[in-house]
């Protein structure tokens, strides 16, 4: 029999009622399924339902009142690092797509994933592999961090950058209270103050969250981008200045970029991503940079000129970058343009 103190109802109640907002969540998700943001439909599902696992492991009763379903909820919550890691690179692009990632990938984790299922439930998740998995776990959250801030400077999409934000504190979050939590205050995780807590903060966080989901109607918390006045003339600015050869400049970023055209720096992210329908600002310079790079290695007067100082030239920092982005664009290397002519 469950016996629990006047506290202790409390801490259900606020949990109870974080699953079900949780649950009104996934029906938006669902619904919204066939919308713009479809890819990350399933991703964030997995994560949804991940949460609801941890809410209910964490339950402030004794382990054997949960029978069989306390390892589900173990495995629920011991994959929630690998969903995330599912649900960034599903929010960061676009077009990505499980079907479409490297074997050489995607086998090994799916191997490991199907290892945790068999040791959880099969096994029971006890022993040492539940503290590697946590470790693996951290190892995790710090590609999904790398991720979310590679290229945060870059990315003009007001979303998005949101998103790898939101991203980073929340990997953070969770790694901070598993090191403290798991392997430092194991006794402190078992008191009710730590229960408790735990689940007001859940309620507050999936309440704020929800709040903000209907508010936009979409699947993650972002913020919208406010129409831009005159963007036509903020346009024409823009381009008269890159005609002028201001892409030259080494080291350019969007914020050295909006001084020079005294514009505010997210009123001239809006401009490149919805106007000229770019999302990623150094893919904005290169359209410029990559044309006029071209037209040097056609030049038969600077055939003697080596590729990395037509690069420097141009405002690149070093050839490496410069050789990814006329691949992308050209699909030969410049060598190998330049020998064309």
């Amino acid at each position: 029999m469950i016996t629990l103190s006047g506290i202790q109802v409390f801490d259900l109640f606020f949990r109870f009622s974080s699953i079900g907002i949780l649950i009104c969540t996934l029906i938006l998700v669902v619904r919204r399924a066939k919308g713009i943001n479809s890819n990350i439909t399933y991703p964030l599902i997995g994560f949804l339902i991940c949460i609801i696992g941890y809410i209910l492991l964490t339950l402030p009763i004794d382990n054997e009142h949960y029978g069989g379903i306390r390892h589900v909820l173990l495995l629920l919550t011991d994959v929630t690092p690998f969903v995330i890691l599912w649900l960034a690179l599903s929010l960061l692009n676009p077009k990505f797509s499980l079907s479409n990632t490297n074997i050489l990938v995607l086998v090994p984790i799916v191997t490991y994933l199907l290892w945790l299922v068999y040791f959880f439930l099969v096994i029971g998740g006890y022993g040492i592999m539940h503290d590697v998995n946590h470790a693996i776990g951290i190892v995790t959250f710090i590609v999904v961090i790398y991720l979310c801030l590679n290229e945060y400077f870059d990315d003009l999409n007001n979303q998005r950058r949101n998103n790898r934000l939101l991203l980073v504190v929340m990997c953070v979050c969770y790694m901070i209270a598993l090191v403290v939590f798991e392997f430092v205050l194991k006794d402190f995780r078992n008191s009710w103050q730590f229960s408790f807590g735990n689940s007001l903060i859940n309620f507050v966080l999936v309440g704020m969250y929800l709040l903000k989901i209907v508010k936009e109607f979409q699947f993650v918390p972002f913020d919208s981008a406010k129409p831009v006045k005159d963007e036509s003339a903020c346009v024409q600015k823009l381009n008269e200045w890159m005609a002028n050869g201001g892409f030259l400049q080494s080291n350019l970023t969007i914020g050295e970029l909006a001084k020079q055209l005294s514009l505010p720096s997210h009123q001239l992210r809006v401009v490149i991503n919805q106007e000229l329908g770019f999302s990623n600002f150094s893919h904005y310079l290169n359209s410029y940079r990559i044309p006029y790079i071209c037209e040097q290695l056609k030049d038969p007067n600077k055939k003697q000129i080596p590729v990395l100082t037509l690069a420097l030239e141009c405002g690149y920092g070093s050839i490496a970058p410069f050789n990814r982005a006329f691949k992308q664009l050209k699909g030969v290397t410049p060598t190998q343009y330049r020998n064309q002519f």
